[in-house]
């Protein structure tokens, strides 16, 4: 029996909440790119109601106290080619490039991509590497989660019934940055690994952030890895380099699955650490 699927185009926020949190096994709606994949892959049979969130105020770049609020609606393309972006978060505009075909970075959102809570996302570690938190709506209030106690599993995050992503807080700093990724084809291809690099200068001295995706249940950093980093001399010697590549090796602890294989997601991670260091 094909369940009944009511459709809802909310006028607020507030309203999306609401009705998600009334509505029993409904799903909210943004650009779809991955939800509708789920759909047809037979995931969320239970389905009764899509709540569409693409006409709401949440696709916004904008400064606030010192950090910079992207809305959880802006879409790849538009995380990429905003100015502030661009000049603080070089780490996140090369994420969001390599999400999908242009066709589906302009549909994709930055909230989707962390709600839909892949290991494999290619935005998150750069979110990770930047220190972002995530701002989370409900009808009750907000609440801000740091985006490393947002993930609880592959696929699986803190979000409650009737909870959006509403925007994402990253503290406003100059960077630098890499992101790199592994997947079957060069484009176009979901991540069988990915690492994310940022660094910027406080207090006189240099900070590391070093996180990786499909190596772990969810993105993890690396800090044994950055410690090593902030201690270094720049530019860094082989010697350097090799052992921090020989450190991401042992701080992932991936699985076998479809798209690879445990060995080599562990091999990988070094070999993208090198890289990536060597990319700066």
């Amino acid at each position: 029996m094909i369940n009944q699927i009511s459709f809802f185009k909310p006028d607020s926020v507030i309203q999306a909440c609401e009705i998600l949190a009334r509505e029993n096994n409904s799903l909210p709606v943004a650009g779809g790119t991955d939800l509708i994949v789920k759909i047809r892959n037979g995931m969320f049979p239970q389905t009764t109601a899509f709540v569409d969130l693409s006409s709401l105020p949440l696709r916004f770049i904008r400064e606030t106290d010192g950090q910079i609020e992207i809305g959880s609606g802006c879409t790849m393309t538009e995380v990429i080619e905003n100015p502030l972006v661009c000049k603080h978060f070089p780490t996140l505009t090369k994420a969001a490039s390599t999400v999908g075909a242009l066709q589906i970075r302009n549909l994709a959102t930055i909230g989707g991509n962390s709600a839909n809570s892949s290991p494999a996302g290619d935005t998150i570690p750069a979110m990770f590497a930047l220190e972002a938190s995530i701002k989370i709506r409900s009808k009750s209030g907000l609440r801000t989660v740091k985006i490393d106690q947002f993930f609880t599993g592959p696929g699986k995050n803190v979000l409650q019934r009737g909870e959006i992503i509403e925007s994402f807080l990253l503290p406003k700093r100059e960077t630098r940055g890499v992101f790199l990724k592994l997947g079957e084809r060069k484009a176009h291809a979901i991540s069988k690994i990915n690492l994310a690099l940022a660094t910027w200068t406080e207090s006189g001295k240099a900070k590391f952030r070093v996180a990786m995706g499909s190596v772990a249940p969810t993105v993890i950093r690396a800090p044994e890895v950055e410690k090593l980093l902030e201690s270094s001399s720049q530019p860094f010697s082989d010697e350097v380099i090799a052992e921090a590549a020989s450190l991401a090796t042992k701080a992932a602890r991936p699985i076998s699955d479809v798209r690879s294989s445990q060995a080599y997601r562990k091999q990988m991670a070094g070999v993208l650490m090198k890289r990536a260091m060597n990319a700066f």
